[in-house]
C-alpha cells in the first residue's frame, strides 16, 4: 500500500509545472487551478510543505481581480474558485500572507450565491450545478479562517436550497460528480440526510470493490470510486471504503498516475492520467490507509537508542587516535576562536563527545549533556583514553539543566537544534543564556549549502538518511535575539565538507571549489554548517 501511495505522490511531483501548479492531465500539460487548489490540503497532510506553498503562491498570482479563478478554458468558475479557496484556507492558517487571496475568493463565491441560495453554473453537458454543494464547507471554513461569519450564513442558505431540490440525490450522475455532492453534504453535517443514498450505491459494489460509473454501464470511474470510498469511510463503512481504494490501487499505472476510467467502453478520460485522481487517492489513504502509513515518507525525531546508532560509526579508539594525530573537524575552530584557555563550556547534545574532547585538549573545561546513556558512556571512554577531565550528565535538554545560573562561560550545541520546533529552540536558547556568563554558540546545518541539500534530499528519497527529522537553518539570529543575546555573529563553515554529502564524485565540482579563494568561498555561504555566536 505504501508503494502505491509513494508512486501517486511522486506522480504529482513529476507533473507539477516549475514554479506553478499541477497539470490537467498527462495529455493536457497546462496548469489546472482548481486541482492545484484542492491538492494543497493533500500535500500538507503528506508533509509536502514546500510544494503546497509553491501551489499557493501560484494561485495568489493567478487569481483574477474579482477574486475568481479560471478553468483551463479561461472561463471563471465558482466551483474552481471554491477549490482554490479550499487550498488558500489551509495555507492562510500557516502563512498570513495568503489571507487576502482567500478573502477575495470567499467574497467572490459569497456574492455569487443568489438570495434563494442557488449558485448558478455555466456548465455544459454532464456536469451538474449541484456539485456546488462541495464548496459549501469551504465557505464555512473561510468564516473561521477570516473571522467573518457572513460566509457561514451564506453557506447555510445555499445548503437549505440544495437540500430541498427534488433531484439532489439522484444517482444517475457520473460517480465523480455524485461524490462531490455527497461529500459536501457530509462536511456540512448532513450525514443522515445522505446515508440512504450512500448505502444504496454501495449495495451495487462488486466483490472486487468496484462501482459502475453510471447505473447503466459496466466501466468504472476511478476518481469517483475513490471519492465514494472517502464518503463511505466518513459514515463508518470502513470495509467498503477500503475495498474501493484497493480496486483503484490495482489499476494504478507504473507512472503512479491513474486513467480517469477503466473497463470496456470507458468514456471518462480513459486514455489520460488525470491529476485529480491522485488527489483523492492520497486523501483516501490519509484517512484509512495502513497504520503507520507515512512512516517511510515523514521523518521523525529519533529516540536515544536510534540517535546513538546514527552517530556512532567508529570505535572510541578511532576517535582517540584522530585527536592525538591532530585530525580535528574544521567546525571545532569557531569554538576555539571565540573562547580562551580556561573558559568553561556546557555542551547540549554532546553525542560522541568529540568536540568537547578537542576543547579539553585546548585547556577548556567541559560539561557534557546527552539524553542517550550510551552516548555518555562513549564520551566518558573517550575522555579516559585522552586523559582529559570532564563532567558528564545524562538528561533531557528540555528539563532543568544540571548547571546553575552563570556557572559556565559558554553553552553550545552542534547538530542538535535543527531537529526541534521554533518554540523548543527558543526554550533551550533562553536556558542556555541563563547558565552562561559570556554567551552561547551553536552549529546547525546550513540551509543555503546547496550540495548538502542535494545530498540530504537524495539520501532521504533513497531511504538512506539515518538522522531523522532535520530542518536546516538559513539563520539562527532570531533565536539568539529571543534569548536576549547581543553582538551576534554568524557565518558558515566546512565548505569543502559539503561535497562529502554530494559532489565529491564529480571532478568538475571539486575542481571549481578548488579554484576559489577562501574569501570567495566564504562569500558564497556554502559551508555545510552554520555557526552562530552571541554574547550576554
Amino acid at each position: 500500500m505504501i508503494e502505491n501511495y509513494n508512486k501517486a505522490l511522486q506522480w504529482i511531483h513529476n507533473h507539477t509545472l516549475p514554479e506553478q501548479g499541477i497539470i490537467v492531465s498527462s495529455q493536457e500539460k497546462i496548469p489546472y487551478l482548481e486541482v492545484t487548489g484542492y491538492l494543497i490540503p493533500t500535500l500538507l497532510d503528506a508533509g509536502e510543505i514546500n510544494l503546497a506553498e509553491q501551489y499557493a503562491d501560484f494561485l495568489a498570482y493567478m487569481q483574477r481581480p474579482n477574486g475568481s479563478f479560471a478553468g483551463p478554458d479561461g472561463r471563471e468558475y465558482i466551483f474552481d474558485t471554491g477549490q482554490a479557496l479550499r487550498g488558500l484556507n489551509r495555507v492562510a492558517k500557516k502563512w498570513k500572507r495568503f489571507k487576502p487571496a482567500a478573502k477575495r475568493a470567499a467574497d467572490y463565491i459569497a456574492s455569487s450565491v443568489q438570495s434563494t441560495g442557488q449558485i448558478p453554473a455555466i456548465y455544459d453537458g454532464v456536469i451538474t450545478e449541484n456539485v456546488h454543494v462541495f464548496i459549501l464547507p469551504v465557505l464555512v471554513e473561510a468564516a473561521e479562517v477570516l473571522n467573518n461569519l457572513d460566509y457561514k450564513q451564506v453557506a447555510q442558505r445555499a445548503l437549505h436550497y440544495y437540500k430541498n431540490q427534488p433531484d439532489i440525490l439522484e444517482s444517475n450522475l457520473l460517480t465523480h460528480f455524485y461524490a462531490y455532492i455527497l461529500d459536501g453534504f457530509i462536511d456540512m453535517g448532513e450525514e443522515e440526510f445522505i446515508r440512504p443514498a450512500i448505502e444504496k450505491i454501495f449495495k451495487k459494489q462488486k466483490r472486487n470493490g468496484s462501482i459502475s460509473a453510471y447505473p447503466d454501464v459496466k466501466w468504472v470511474c476511478l476518481t469517483g470510486l475513490t471519492q465514494l470510498g472517502i464518503v463511505a469511510y466518513k459514515l463508518g463503512m470502513t470495509e467498503q471504503a477500503q475495498k474501493a481504494w484497493k480496486f483503484c490501487a490495482k489499476h494504478q499505472n507504473d507512472s503512479g498516475g491513474f486513467y480517469g476510467s477503466v473497463g470496456r467502453k470507458a468514456q471518462y478520460f480513459q486514455d489520460a492520467e488525470i491529476s485529480w485522481a491522485n488527489k483523492f487517492f492520497l486523501d483516501a489513504f490519509h484517512m484509512y490507509g495502513h497504520p503507520g502509513k507515512l512512516e517511510s515518507k515523514k521523518l521523525c525525531l529519533l529516540n536515544s537508542d536510534e540517535w546513538h546508532a546514527a552517530i556512532v560509526s567508529q570505535k572510541v579508539e578511532d576517535i582517540t587516535q584522530k585527536i592525538r594525530q591532530n585530525q580535528f573537524p574544521v567546525w571545532v575552530k569557531p569554538f576555539l576562536n571565540h573562547s580562551i584557555p580556561g573558559d568553561s563550556f556546557f555542551e547540549i547534545g554532546s553525542g560522541t563527545g568529540e568536540i568537547s574532547a578537542i576543547l579539553g585538549v585546548y585547556d577548556r573545561k567541559v560539561h557534557l549533556l546527552d539524553y542517550s546513556q550510551d552516548n555518555i558512556l562513549y564520551a566518558e571512554q573517550l575522555f579516559q583514553q585522552l586523559k582529559l577531565e570532564g563532567k558528564f550528565y545524562c538528561g533531557d535538554m528540555f528539563a532543568d539543566f544540571p548547571i546553575e545560573e552563570n556557572e559556565v562561560d559558554w553553552t553550545f550545541s552542534s547538530g542538535v537544534l535543527e531537529h526541534y520546533s521554533d518554540e523548543e529552540i527558543i526554550n533551550v536558547m533562553q536556558k542556555s543564556a541563563t547558565i552562561s556568563r559570556k554567551g552561547v554558540m551553536c552549529l546547525v546545518p546550513n540551509r543555503n549549502a546547496l550540495f548538502y541539500r542535494i545530498g540530504k534530499h537524495k539520501m532521504e528519497s533513497e531511504g538512506k538518511w539515518t538522522y531523522g527529522y532535520e530542518n536546516p537553518k538559513s539563520t539562527m539570529k532570531p533565536y539568539f535575539k529571543a534569548a536576549g543575546l547581543k553582538n551576534i555573529q554568524e557565518y558558515s563553515v566546512a565548505t569543502q565538507h559539503t561535497l562529502e554529502l554530494w559532489g565529491k564524485d564529480y571532478p568538475e565540482i571539486k575542481e571549481f571549489f578548488g579554484s576559489l579563494s577562501k574569501a570567495e568561498l566564504d562569500g558564497l555561504n556554502q559551508g555545510y554548517l552554520l555557526f552562530t555566536y552571541g554574547e550576554k
